[in-house]
């Protein structure tokens, strides 16, 4: 049986010279186990070989703490799976950066659904649907994680229960849901009533599909659909929400991953990863 523990990490750098071994290193002095990372910057589609991520010295010195399989990696922003006139580039693009996850082992892909612009939401699922079952089928082992968005402007993935449907149709056990405690705030979801927010999850069959949390706070008050996320118990979310989600039993072994700003040019992961876990 699978032992019940606490998978907890943030976003890292993944930077030259040193990639993944790096971002592994720094993640391992914030005393996390898991991480997530850009393979490039989320602004374009430049990328370095393979060859130059330190996979090795990642192996050597960090692979036992810092598992594959809780290596999250997220596509960059550019990559707008729901928009037709972006199909090619998008899910071409995404088949090669699973096959470079690949060499590294990383389970999980974070992905933004998307979003709509002269065209309808229905339209946009389609085009999502398509573009999912495309990628799907040229790669293997990798999780698509389609992330819970805050409805700023014609984003789709504001509603979680449209999410588990597409996920339902497609019928791929390499989909599943990443859940953002900010953007779902932000669409509408009040987390801070947290038993109530997991039984809604559960009556419409989404809980068994979030296989990835992001664990944000927010600047603003529910329903505000801005995106904007504030430190740890900074927010309106509040530190004691946020603190349960880590210790819920529902969401063990699920890799909890912090995106919260920098303090004064400078990440505070370290400091928020330790008041989470009350040490």
């Amino acid at each position: 049986m699978k032992e019940n523990k606490i998978i907890i990490g943030s976003h890292v750098e993944f930077k030259a010279p040193d990639y993944l071994f790096g971002a592994a290193k720094t993640s391992y002095n914030n005393k996390a186990n898991a991480m997530m990372i850009y393979l490039g910057a989320p602004q374009n589609s430049k990328r370095v070989n393979v060859s130059k991520y330190k996979i090795e010295e990642y192996k050597r010195d960090f692979e036992k703490i810092i598992v594959p399989e809780n290596i999250i990696v997220h596509a960059p922003y550019i990559t707008n799976c729901a928009n037709p006139d972006k199909f090619d580039f998008a899910t071409d693009f995404l088949i090669e950066e699973i096959r470079r996850m690949s060499f590294f082992g990383a389970k999980y892909l974070v992905l933004h659904p998307g979003a709509f612009t002269t065209f309808s939401k229905e339209i946009a699922y389609e085009i999502l649907e398509k573009a999912l079952i495309k990628i799907l089928d040229q790669t293997e082992n990798v999780v698509i994680a389609l992330e819970t968005m805050s409805g700023k402007g014609t984003e789709i993935g504001t509603k979680i229960n449209e999410l588990t449907n597409l996920i339902e149709k497609i019928k791929s056990p390499r989909l599943a849901l990443c859940l953002d405690t900010c953007h779902v705030w932000d669409a509408g979801y009040d987390i801070k009533n947290l038993e109530v927010f997991i039984n809604h999850l559960e009556e419409i069959d989404a809980l068994k599909y979030i296989k990835v949390i992001h664990l944000n706070d927010s600047k603003n008050d529910i329903f505000s659909k801005k995106d904007r996320h504030e430190n740890i118990g900074k927010g309106f979310i509040g530190f004691e929400t946020l603190q349960k989600i880590v210790f819920h039993e529902k969401f063990k072994n699920i890799p909890i991953i912090l995106e919260t700003p920098w303090v004064e040019n400078i990440p505070i992961y370290d400091k928020e990863i330790k008041l989470l876990l009350g040490q």
